[in-house]
């Protein structure tokens, strides 16, 4: 009797569900924000080291007056490398893209134009190295060099490009700061490289000693004049763009390492204070109805990195959250983003080399008390998750290789009825699930080692609880866990990705390689998990009706695989360029050889032409969307269509060969291909005879291994993608293998 294939309703959902996932619109930038932004002015004052807890912790008045009615976010403060120093945020902020500095001790050299330096006069330094005759009130002196640097690098960054974008236009800029740690220094002044032009140079403002007083209790002796200060930032002609440096705050954190602790915290009390009066006279003539005017902190404090400060006020922005573009996340913002900010507001199209990814703004009645108390919150769990992360990983990676150790003894030794070991593998498998449900947790009462431990305890839960099943059918327990663990990170996916940020196999604002969509551990985990749940499910389902039509079943898992490109790939959800190139195919292959279809060289050649159309057409739905409103998969596709696609392969190949000597994560490949070999070849060629109890193995097995291939080719994450994935596939194996042994 020919027994009825699965209910096709189910099909039908999924398609309408992907449909919908298509259609639906992406949370990129809130409607109040447009290019038509338009200020009189823009005045962006940088306030270095500061972070939220200490606005909370010492409410400096006119900055907390200021942030009480302004959007406010968290700034990631990343740019090349873990560590951001000044130079490298102010060439950050200057390019409109991720820079470096080719020093950090000399790319702060900067002069007024009538200046002397040890080198002679500053306009004869400034001419002799870069042949350009200075006009400007600021030289950034050490400024080829940091072109040249950011030339060798794969992130498109070109230093100056905001100034050289406003001077283009007609527009004036001033830069104004001094942080030297001294009389004799003159290395202190990176806030130039925010401001300069193509070419080096200020149209206004000051970087000299006159924007310094002595005072002989501060920090090296010295804090900005508040007079001098407001004299250039604002003289008779006042530029567009204004960019001031609240400088006596990076001098008294660079005191720090001479003082006691208690000393080093009163200074940087004392230093904000004083700013906080500098950044008074400057808001009492700003009007923020004409004018825009932005805060920002450029650098993270010396102890560690965190995120810092941000507010904007004027034209455009309401009272509550700031986001942008890059984030597309509530409450955070980057340092690449000020620039495009900037010239938006202007009405300038950002060029080529600038990330066009502007702040806007979500208005709340929130107070700022309650904003800034989730602002410390976010900073201290992505403070946790980073240093969390490490030794979670070794742990889990140190699990693994045990129970790969002990199911090897085990099948040698025929430890039959091995209960135990089976429940192992299971709770391997479930480790991932665990440490994504974790994010629903508060990190503030854990420290590393006990989220370790109740995350490893949750797993054991999950696998004791599921273990009983394997006497209904052994492949229920690991499907049931796998389908979880992928359903688990769709739905997230589809509810706007809560449980990706801060948590460990997600992402960190700090690191700041994503802030929303899918992430590259996240991805390998889904895309997996996904491919056993679907084959053991094909494979149960045949078991029981072995009569079946395998059309229904084929709808089902290519709608459920479709599901997975949709929630991976969209804009709207996971953005995810590499996935969708790495999944699209291994899916395609597993349906095939589901269906018995042998995949020849024709066959494969079409489904990479179907994969690319996939990724095209999502790239493509991106695309019309304003710039400013355009995902990372966007972003990405714009940058090919400009003729970047060489610069970004060769970065992502870079990335790859460095990540390959630089992660844990490579440990588990040797690993891995021991174990196999040993399955294969001794005891009793135990991989052979899974495969023959198994049909659904194969098509699992050469699917996950391209897979695993594509995104390790594909991505900038390298080895750490297929690693993870062998975190799951291998517990999985493992449990088969068991079973073979106890059935002999």
């Amino acid at each position: 009797m020919t027994r009825r294939p699965p209910p096709l309703r189910t099909a039908l959902a999924l398609l309408v569900l992907l449909v919908l996932a298509v259609a639906a619109p992406a949370s990129a930038v809130p409607r109040d924000v447009t290019s038509s932004m338009a200020a009189r002015r823009v005045v962006v004052v940088t306030a270095p080291r500061l972070t939220w807890s200490l606005v909370r912790e010492l409410r400096p008045p006119n900055l907390t007056k200021f942030f009480e009615a302004a959007a406010v976010a968290s700034t990631s403060p990343r740019t090349v490398g873990p560590r951001t120093d000044p130079s490298r945020a102010y060439l950050t902020i200057g390019a409109g893209n991720r820079a470096d500095d080719l020093d950090p001790v000399t790319a702060g050299q900067a002069a007024d134009l009538f200046a002397d330096t040890p080198e002679g006069p500053a306009r004869d330094v400034f001419r002799r190295r870069t042949g350009e005759t200075p006009t400007g009130s600021v030289l950034a002196l050490t400024f080829p060099e940091q072109v040249t640097r950011n030339e060798s690098l794969r992130y498109g960054a070109e230093p100056g490009s905001l100034g050289q974008a406003l001077t283009s236009a007609g527009k004036r800029v001033g830069v104004v700061g001094n942080a030297d740690l001294g009389a004799g220094d003159d290395n202190g002044r990176p806030v130039a490289l925010s401001g300069v032009d193509g070419t080096g140079q200020a149209a206004a403002g000051s970087v000299g000693d006159s924007l310094l007083a002595d005072e002989p209790l501060a920090p090296f002796g010295v804090q900005l004049d508040r007079a001098a200060v407001l004299a250039a930032a604002l003289p008779a002609e006042r530029p567009d763009l204004t960019v001031v440096e609240l400088s006596d705050l990076e001098r008294a954190e660079q005191a720090r390492s001479t003082s006691t602790p208690e000393q080093g915290d009163r200074q940087f009390a004392k230093a904000l204070a004083h700013d906080d009066k500098v950044f008074g006279d400057l808001v009492a003539s700003v009007d923020t109805t004409r004018d825009v005017l932005m805060v920002i902190g450029p650098t993270a404090p010396l102890a560690e990195e965190q995120l810092t400060v941000f507010g904007v006020a004027g034209p455009g922005y309401s009272q509550g959250w700031a986001k942008s573009a890059t984030t597309r996340r509530t409450g955070y913002v980057t340092l690449t983003d000020v620039a495009s900010t900037v010239l938006r507001t202007f009405g300038i199209d950002p060029p080529a080399a600038v990330n066009d990814t502007p702040v806007s703004s979500v208005a709340s009645s929130e107070t700022l008390a309650s904003r800034t108390a989730t602002m410390v919150r976010s900073s201290e769990r992505a403070v946790f998750r980073d240093s969390a992360t490490g030794p979670v990983t070794v742990a889990y990676i140190v699990l693994l290789v045990l129970l790969l150790i002990l199911s090897a003894v085990g099948l040698a030794k025929g430890w039959n009825e091995s209960r135990w070991l089976k429940w192992f593998a299971l709770t391997v498998l479930a480790v991932p699930l665990s440490v994504y449900l974790s994010g629903l947790l508060g990190y503030g009462p854990f420290v590393v080692a006990t989220i370790g431990l109740v995350e490893l305890a949750f797993a054991g839960v999950v696998a004791v609880a599921v273990l009983p099943l394997e006497r209904r059918e052994v492949l229920l327990p690991p499907a049931l866990v796998a389908a979880a663990t992928s359903l688990l990170l769709v739905v997230d996916l589809f509810t706007g990705a809560s449980l990706q940020i801060n948590t460990i196999f997600g992402y960190s604002p700090i690191v700041a390689g994503r802030f929303a969509g899918i992430g590259n551990q996240a991805f390998s985990v889904m895309s997996i998990s996904a491919l056993i749940a679907v084959t053991a499910c094909w494979e149960m389902w045949f078991r029981k009706h072995p009569e079946s039509s395998k059309v229904g079943p084929l709808v089902v898992a290519a709608g459920a695989f479709a599901l997975l490109v949709v929630a991976d790939g969209a804009p709207s959800f996971g953005s995810d360029v590499g996935g969708v190139l790495a999944s699209a195919p291994a899916y395609a292959v597993c349906l095939l050889m589901l269906a018995g279809v042998k995949v020849r060289a024709r066959l494969a050649a079409l489904i990479g032409v179907v994969t690319v159309g996939i990724l095209v057409g999502f790239a493509a739905l991106d695309l019309s969307r304003p710039a400013a409103s355009r995902t990372h998969l966007g972003r990405f596709a714009a940058k090919v269509l400009d003729g970047g696609a060489a610069t970004i392969l060769q970065r992502k190949v870079e990335a790859n060969v460095s990540v390959l000597t630089s992660t844990v994560w490579t440990v588990v490949i040797p690993a891995a291909l021991l174990y196999f070999a040993y399955l294969t070849w001794r005891p009793n060629r135990f991989m052979q005879r899974v495969v023959d109890a198994h049909p659904s193995f194969r098509p699992f097995g050469v699917s996950a291994i391209l897979l695993g291939v594509l995104a390790w080719g594909l991505n900038d994450s390298g080895v750490s993608m297929p690693a993870m994935m062998l975190m799951i596939a291998l517990p999985y194996t493992a449990w088969l293998a068991l079973d073979r042994a106890d059935r002999t």
